[in-house]
Order: structure tokens, then sequence, then C-alpha cells
């Protein structure tokens, strides 16, 4: 759906094929060339092979042996009762990885032993030159057969700004922990924590001609000094700072931090639609870049000491790092800035065969920055100058109130996240909630469809105890309606009732349920309108 060089959308059924000179991710295609060059940059003696040849039979196969780790090379080094949950499967050096959005939501299993706050877990559809992040029972490898080929990862919600989590059908990439995690079966490899993520939607933005909305890549960067307080990590803060800075004390040195001043960016964002005309152009526009820095250990042990509360509906300093917002009046100064321009994303130009731009290799380097960057928050549109044969529609989503269905827990407070094509908006409640009761939240989005992709609802969240290990699942929403049709795609999908539809003003009323299951359940009265 929100997929690159569109080539191509998201298919429902993602699938990996491989063959000697071309792959297919999803609706993307990719050549060895291709994948060559975007595992250049990757971290890992993998990178640095002479063969050409030898680099193609080992990373291009996605379901080949050598491609992936062996569970049992990972088992045979287990030490009982002494080994990690969790550890770098090589080294704290930044590993990266690319692929489509699946699921995205917050864990209602975390235990306070290893975590501050609750960690927000994607599962990504990986493309082929990130294979080899994977082990063999990921690919289906140590079963004999091929399968559905995802990868978990993760980064603690107290320092990932609900801006920064990624959308079903997003085609992200995110850099950080490349661990091997026992904490819960089935083991697996994962990115766990990040600290930079970039996400790519498919929208409208004005970069045609004369400012004209045309169809546009949308690329949000997210990048954070703190990935979570994983204990232990004298190692990453050497690499990083040097050592642990003064006034950085307690457990505030259990954060595996980054240094932003040595990650710079580079990422290649494509335009959404082939070429429309031999005379369209490819454009770029950043529509904001904020950052956020403080100035010595004291500072940096006051935002990581927000960064571990686990109630943000107290608001205030428990807020921590959950929203990226210039008009929230956050305390000691932790508000975000507009970026100088040494530190704004800088574009350069990527031709086809032809010789003609083809893409952008977006770059962002902060390592002129004075103080300590602890956050930065980008986003940038590429597209044509031509809108082409195309069909753009805005909308506006509202979800008007949200009735408790069922309750669970004694202690009824609510953490839950909801949004549309790729906004999210979040609600943390500090009364209980009680079953029956309705609650209004009347949060509009509005947000753009090209052609027939498709209108993308989901929620997800924990009804929260005070106690981490207690929470309970809430059902979940998740509706995907494909156009053109989309009221007829909306009203018929599963959990939703039509409470009014009038065609006149293209509006939507309807009710939807959870209907993925969960301890605690819900039913959301929305609101769809056609804008134009």
């Amino acid at each position: 759906m929100f997929s690159r060089l569109g080539r191509g959308n998201l298919a429902r059924d993602h699938s990996i094929e491989a063959s000697t000179s071309i792959y297919m991710d999803g609706g993307e295609i990719v050549s060895v060339r291709e994948t060559i060059q975007r595992h250049a940059g990757q971290d890992g003696s993998k990178s640095n092979t002479s063969s050409v040849r030898r680099w193609v039979e080992t990373h291009c196969d996605p379901m080949s042996y050598a491609t992936v780790w062996r569970e049992r090379d990972f088992r045979d080094r287990v030490v009982a009762e002494t080994w990690p949950d969790w550890n770098a499967v090589t080294t704290e050096k930044s590993h990266f990885i690319s692929g489509l959005q699946h699921y995205s939501r917050v864990t209602y299993t975390d235990f306070p032993s290893n975590h501050e706050t609750r960690d927000w877990n994607w599962d990504m559809l990986p493309s082929p030159h990130c294979m080899y992040l994977l082990t063999d029972h990921q690919t289906g490898l140590n079963v004999g057969q091929s399968k559905k080929v995802k990868i978990h990862n993760e980064w603690e919600s107290g320092s990932m700004p609900l801006q920064w989590r990624p959308f079903w059908g997003e085609f992200v990439t995110c850099w950080g922990r490349h661990i091997w995690d026992q904490g819960h079966p089935p083991y697996s490899c994962e990115i766990h924590p990040g600290h930079t993520i970039v996400r790519e939607r498919t929208t409208a933005g004005p970069v045609g001609n004369h400012n004209a909305r045309v169809p546009v890549t949308q690329a949000s960067i997210g990048m954070g000094l703190s990935g979570g307080f994983t204990g232990e990590e004298d190692a990453r803060w050497n690499d990083e700072f040097g050592g642990i800075p003064n006034g950085v004390w307690g457990d505030t040195t259990d954060c595996w931090p980054t240094n932003l001043k040595k990650h710079p960016l580079a990422h290649r964002v494509f335009p959404p639609v082939p070429r429309p005309s031999e005379t369209a152009v490819l454009r770029w526009r950043i529509v904001f870049a904020e950052i956020i820095t403080v100035n010595g250990g004291g500072q940096l042990d006051d935002f990581l000491e927000r960064c571990q509360h686990d109630d943000p509906a107290e608001g205030g300093g428990d807020l921590a790092f959950r929203l990226w917002s210039r008009s929230h009046n956050y305390p000691r100064g932790f508000t975000p800035t507009v970026a100088a321009h040494a530190q704004r994303p800088t574009f350069a130009p990527v031709y086809d065969n032809q010789g003609r731009v083809a893409a952008f290799d977006v770059n962002v380097d902060l390592s002129g920055v004075g103080g300590i960057p602890v956050g930065y928050y980008a986003m940038v549109e590429v597209g044509w100058s031509e809108r082409g044969n195309h069909t753009l529609r805005e909308w506006e989503l509202t979800f008007e109130s949200v009735r408790a269905d069922e309750t669970d827990e004694w202690y009824d407070d609510w953490h839950m996240y909801f949004g549309v094509n790729g906004q999210w908006a979040a609600w943390w409640t500090d009364d209980h909630i009680e079953e029956d009761d309705s609650y209004t939240h009347n949060r509009a989005f509005r947000f753009w469809t090209v052609d027939d992709m498709p209108i993308v609802i989901r929620d997800c969240g924990v009804e929260w105890d005070g106690t981490d290990p207690f929470n309970e699942k809430l059902d979940r929403v998740e509706i995907t309606a494909d156009g053109p049709h989309y009221f007829d795609a909306v009203s018929g999908s599963a959990g939703v009732t039509v409470l009014s539809r009038n065609n006149s003003t293209n509006t939507l009323r309807f009710k939807a349920r959870g209907t993925v299951s969960g301890d605690t359940k819900h039913t959301w009265t929305m609101k769809l309108r056609r804008l134009s």
C-alpha cells in the first residue's frame, strides 16, 4: 500500500521470490545491482566481501542457509541461569533493516526488571538484502519449508515519540542493536532497541508545477539518543561517548545510548509512481526539520529520567519523550526547536541509465550540533512535477467516541493508540474506565489517497493497572478498505455497523468494534468524510 517507487503497492500476501538476477519484494522489483548498492553501507564483515559472486550467493537468496543465522549456533552458546534474555549478535554497532511494515503496537507483556517503559513492537517483512539479519526459523529453513518472512523489532515507548512509530503498510528502515532474543518464544533475531527510523508512505504534496498537489513519497525521519534502558551498557557508552558523561548516574546509565553526531543518515527516497511523462522533473520538499539538544551530563540525566516514566496520563514530566510537539510545555527546555540550516536534510540526485534523476539520496548530518542531540525529527516529500493520470482524494476521519464494552482489571486505566494511514493519536487515562460508558474524543485526521490505495484504520493498547506484568490486552480494530468504492469497503468490513450514509455530503458514519481478540473490549464511533 504505502510502498516505494511504487514500484508497486503492498500485496496482501507478501512473499519474497528469488532468482539469479531479480527479486520481487511485495510489489517492489529489486535487481542484484540495486541490492548490492543498498548493502554497501551495512555494518559487519559481510559488507566487506571482495567477491561480488560470493556476496550474491550468500546474501541474495532469502532461502539460503548461508544467508541467515542458524538458531542452533545461538543455542550452543546458551549457559543455563546466566544467559541474558537477549544479547548483541556480534557487537554493539548499529545495523539497519528495511522492509514493508506489518503490525505495530504497544506490548502488554514486558517486565519492569528489564524495561523502564513498555516496548513499542513492530514486525517488518524484510527486503532481501537484509535477510542475513534473521535466524533460520524466521525464514522457515529449520522446518524445511518456506514461509512468510518477518522480523520483530522493539523500542521502548518512553524513548520513542508517537510520531516515529510505524504504521501498517509503510516502507520502513530502522537502525539499531542487532540482538538474539530469548526473552520470549519463539526465539529469534531482531533490532532491539532502535535509534533511527525512516517511515515512507504515499500521499499527495505540493511539489508539482506551481505548487500543485501530486503523488509524493512522504518520509518521516526520527532519531533518538535513547533506545531504552537495557542495563549495564558501559561498552555502548564507551563506543558512543567515550564513557558515561559526568552528571549521568544511577539507573539512567542503564540506557542503550546513541551519539547522533556519529551516525549521519543516508537514505534513498524514490517517488511513489513511475515518471508520468518525458517532461516530468523529480522534486523534493522539506516539510519541517526539528531538533532537541541538551547541554552537559546534568541535563542529559534529566532527559533520561523522563524517558523512564511510564505513566504518561499524568502529563508533565511523566509524558516523557512520548510526543514530539513544539506546542507542548515540556519541562527543563526539552522542547523541539527548528533545526539550523546545516542540520536540515540535504538531497543528492540519483540518475537512471538514461541520465535522468530517478530518486534522491537524503542525508542528515548532526556532527556539527552544539551540545548533545537527544532527538531529531524531520519530514520530507519527493514527487514528480506533473500529476499524471492519477486520482487524488482528500479525506477526514474523525474518531468521535469510544465505548468500553468490557473491562478486566480493577484499576481500569487505558493506554490506547489509534489512527489512520500513517497518523497516530494516543489516549492515556488516569481515571477508571467504567464498563458500558462512552468517552468523547472527536480526534480528526486529514489524509490523501492516490488512485485506489486503501484507507487503513488501526488501534491498539493496554488496560494498565499500574504494574507492568499485569496489563491486559485491548482487542483491536483493523479495517483495510480498498478503493475506489471506499464507503462500500468500510461498510463491509468485519465489526462495522453503518449508522448513516449521506452521498450528497460524501459522509459515512459508523461503529467499529474490535475484531482481534483481547481481554478488554471496545467499540468506536467514527465519521469518514471525503473532502475532495
